[in-house]
């Protein structure tokens, strides 16, 4: 009895047991969340210490805070699919996949950072009318799907405008895909808003919902779509 007590146990809490692994685990997306938090500095400094405001100072000020969300992507999608796979080191992916998308996604970074410059003024200009506030909500929606789609072609050889219309075909072709991604990015979102376990969520939102989403393509067609389109 005492034996099988013991070699339980061991099973439980041996370097390689159930416990050990889920920490392993649990450290592993911790260190992908905090990674792509440390990218979005920028943005969230500029909430804290700005926020919105109808001036230009505010307005520039956003779109170079949000210079820094499309390498982060990159390099937070990247470092999903390593998740998904049990690649080891996935902090190294992570910042290996920024470094990749500074070096040749840059231009995705700039046309991020206009639409929220563009969409700005829309906003400071015309928010009073409810139809210009609703139509400025849903290009932002689709920017941001677009944006997302290009992140999941980090490795595809295209550049330039046939990479951004490769991203945006996709959108097109798998409709519900940027669906799911909005919701995986409101709950997440949520989550890190909620009371107490707010500031956990940070360390933990990010990477769940890249792996979420990163099931998703695989499970929904993404990667039928992108041969299709070339990528």
């Amino acid at each position: 009895m005492t034996t099988v007590t013991t070699s339980r146990l061991g099973r439980l809490l041996g370097y390689d047991g159930i416990i050990a692994t889920l920490l392993l685990g649990a450290f592993r997306y911790f260190l992908v969340s905090l990674s792509f938090v440390a990218c979005l500095v920028p943005l969230l400094a500029f909430q804290a210490l700005v926020g919105w405001q109808a001036t230009h100072l505010a307005l520039w000020a956003a779109a170079a805070a949000a210079l820094t969300v499309v390498p982060g992507l990159h390099g937070l999608m990247r470092a999903a699919a390593a998740l998904l796979d049990s690649e080891p080191h996935v902090a190294r992916v992570f910042w290996s996949g920024l470094a990749d998308a500074v070096r040749h996604r840059w231009g995705s970074a700039l046309v991020l950072s206009a639409a929220v410059l563009v969409l700005g003024y829309d906003v400071a200009l015309l928010g009073a009318d409810a139809g210009v506030l609703l139509g400025a909500v849903a290009v932002a929606a689709v920017a941001a799907a677009i944006v997302v789609s290009s992140t999941f072609l980090s490795d595809s050889p295209l550049r330039g405008a046939a990479y951004a219309l490769a991203a945006t075909r996709i959108v097109l072709q798998r409709p519900h895909l940027p669906l799911v991604w909005l919701l995986l990015a409101v709950l997440a979102t949520l989550a890190t808003s909620l009371p107490v376990i707010g500031a956990v969520a940070w360390l933990s939102a990010p990477a769940l919902a890249a792996v979420c989403a990163t099931i998703c393509n695989r499970t929904l067609g993404f990667a039928g779509a992108r041969e299709r389109v070339g990528a």
